[in-house]
C-alpha cells in the first residue's frame, strides 16, 4: 500500500512539473509582477556566462553584501509605528525628506536623488549617479511609517551593480530593443498603453507606462534576456515631486 501511495505520488509530481513548464513556456519573456518564471535563451539559472557566473562565487556573496549595505543602519525604522504623531499618511514632502537623509547616510557624494513619486501604496524613490548619470537602484518609503527600504523586483534581483556587487559586462540588450519588448508585454496585458521615459540601470531598463498621455504604472527589462517586469505593488499613481 506504501508503495502504491508513493508511486501516484511520483506521478502527479510528474503530470504538476510536466503542466508547469507547457504553461510557463507560453510567455518566457513576461512577467506580471511576482518573480520571473523563464528565461528565453538560457534560463535563469546559468549556461551563457553572465548568469552562471552570477550563481558562482559572485552572485550570492555580492548579493548578500549589496543588500547588508544598503539594509544595515540607515533605513530610517520607525518600528511600525505612524511617522506622524497624529497617525496620518505622511506627504509628500515629508518623504523628500526621509529620501534625502537615506541619501546622506550612504555618504557617497557620486549619489542624488533622481526622482520622488506618490503612488496610492507607496512612494517610489530612484537615486542615480553623477558621474555617470546611470540610475543606481529604486526605493520605496512605507506611508503609513516612513519605513524605507528597497524596491521589489528588478531592483533586488537584476540590479547587478547595487545588489550583487558585480562588474557584468556591456547588456547585449539597446535600450530601443528593450523599449520594443515593453511594448509588446503592454500591447498583450494593457492595451493602449505606452511604454516611455527610459531610464538605465546596471542589468536593467526602466520604463514609466503612461494611458491618455498620464502615468499608469512602470515596467523594467532585463538588459540581459530581455525579460519584462511589471510592477504591480503601486496603485493608482497621485504625482511626481
Amino acid at each position: 500500500m506504501e508503495k502504491r501511495t508513493l508511486a501516484t505520488l511520483a506521478v502527479v509530481l510528474i503530470i504538476v512539473g510536466i503542466t508547469g513548464l507547457v504553461l510557463s513556456s507560453g510567455y518566457p519573456r513576461f512577467v506580471y509582477g511576482g518573480y520571473p518564471t523563464g528565461y528565453p535563451h538560457q534560463g535563469m539559472m546559468g549556461g551563457d556566462g553572465f548568469w552562471s557566473g552570477m550563481m558562482g562565487g559572485g552572485m550570492m556573496g555580492g548579493m548578500m553584501g549589496g543588500m547588508m549595505q544598503m539594509m544595515g543602519g540607515n533605513m530610517l525604522i520607525s518600528g511600525g509605528v505612524p511617522y506622524n504623531p497624529n497617525g496620518s499618511l505622511i506627504t509628500l514632502e515629508q518623504a523628500k525628506d526621509i529620501a534625502n537623509r537615506y541619501l546622506a547616510a550612504q555618504n557617497n557624494p557620486d549619489l542624488e536623488l533622481a526622482d520622488l513619486e506618490e503612488w496610492e501604496f507607496n512612494f517610489y524613490v530612484e537615486y542615480k549617479e553623477k558621474s555617470t548619470g546611470a540610475k543606481a537602484f529604486q526605493m520605496l518609503i512605507d506611508k503609513y511609517t516612513g519605513n524605507m527600504f528597497p524596491e521589489m523586483g528588478p531592483n533586488m534581483m537584476w540590479n547587478t551593480k547595487y545588489m550583487m556587487g558585480l562588474q557584468a559586462g556591456a547588456m547585449p540588450i539597446t535600450e530601443e530593443q528593450a523599449r520594443v519588448y515593453a511594448q509588446q508585454f503592454l500591447d498583450s496585458r494593457l492595451p493602449s498603453t505606452k511604454a516611455e521615459n527610459g531610464g538605465v540601470f546596471y542589468g536593467y531598463y526602466h520604463f514609466d507606462v503612461k494611458k491618455d498621455d498620464k502615468m499608469y504604472g512602470m515596467l523594467d527589462v532585463n538588459g540581459y534576456s530581455g525579460q519584462v517586469w511589471y510592477h504591480t505593488w503601486h496603485g493608482n499613481f497621485i504625482r511626481e515631486d
